[in-house]
């Protein structure tokens, strides 16, 4: 069942990519078809030695489709912060929701990990290319500095410069075919 999350993060990569932005519908759509196939089986997909025994192992868990709803829940609640700062995209948020609630905790931890490290890799060899390292680091400290003084979290970004940001579904995807490849 790798293979279903896989056309989820691979179809987000390239829509973030491309556009900028990752459809909900997509998204919802591949939430519902996550949740029903959760129904079915029991647990999350990746604990399904194959599809036949995902799909054919249990007529119906109630108690499965609870366990999938609350590991949206719990990351889109862990996530939620960082969005409302506007350090990383509605879409995203709502894409590491569907991946935790698809794979569990454990895939989900192990993906993101992963993708934080292979993100923050890409994003230092970006302001390194560009020289734009120095730049953006005080941009940052700015930043820091400003929520400090006022007493309050400030939006990251106030406006929406697109410019020189590194779309997070394609590192996500990335992370995730290396920890389904090598872990």
């Amino acid at each position: 069942m790798e293979y279903l999350f896989f056309v989820v993060c691979l179809t987000a990569a390239v829509t973030d990519f491309l556009w900028k932005r990752i459809p909900n519908f997509w998204l919802g759509s591949w939430f519902l078809t996550g949740l029903l196939l959760a129904g079915l089986g029991r647990g999350s997909i990746s604990e399904a030695a194959s599809a036949t025994e995902f799909l054919f192992r249990h007529p119906w868990s109630w108690q499965a489709e609870i366990r999938y709803l609350g590991r949206a829940a719990s990351v889109y609640l862990l996530l939620a912060p960082a969005w409302r700062l506007r350090m990383i995209g509605a879409g995203d948020v709502k894409l590491c929701s569907v991946m935790a609630a698809f794979l569990g905790f454990e895939a989900f931890c192990r993906t993101m990990l992963c993708s934080l490290v292979l993100g923050g890799i890409l994003s230092l060899s970006y302001m390194i290319v560009t020289k734009s390292f120095q730049r953006r680091f005080g941009a940052f400290l700015a930043w820091f500095r400003r929520c400090i003084s006022c007493e309050r979290w400030i939006p990251y970004r106030k406006e929406r410069d697109m410019d020189g940001t590194i779309p997070f579904a394609p590192v996500v995807l990335a992370g995730y075919l290396a920890c389904w490849r090598f872990g």
